[in-house]
């Protein structure tokens, strides 16, 4: 399970998004998670921590260890992105589940009885 759940989490919060760069955003080389500590420094020198721009990293407790931390790194823009797609996803599964509950008819002929022998 967690030789599965580590991929996902990489290309969830790794991978560098086209729209995270919309609005003439300056397109990065490589992705921010592969770039070093003096990279990102150098890319930010100028920018300010608002920035949409401005890269941060942070570091993401990997399931199934107690130590190990995998440090992501995305622009300010594409942290926003990502929240606001969880937030969404979230909502949209609520959404989901209250039209499942209000709907407490069952529709004919999908019930069968079965009388105890």
């Amino acid at each position: 399970m967690r030789k599965m759940l580590i991929p996902v989490l990489l290309t969830l919060f790794a991978a560098p998004s086209a729209s995270a760069n919309e609005g003439g955003a300056t397109n990065l080389a490589r992705a921010p998670s592969d770039m070093s500590s003096a990279e990102i420094d150098a890319y930010n020198q100028g920018r300010t921590a608002n920035d949409a721009d401005y890269i941060r990293c942070r570091r993401i407790e990997v399931p199934g260890s107690l130590v190990k931390k995998l440090r992501v790194c995305n622009t300010n823009g594409e942290w926003r992105r990502i929240a606001d797609k969880g937030n969404q996803d979230a909502r949209d599964s609520m959404e989901t589940l209250a039209r499942g509950w209000s709907n407490s008819q069952e529709p004919a002929g999908s019930i069968t009885y079965t009388p105890p022998k």
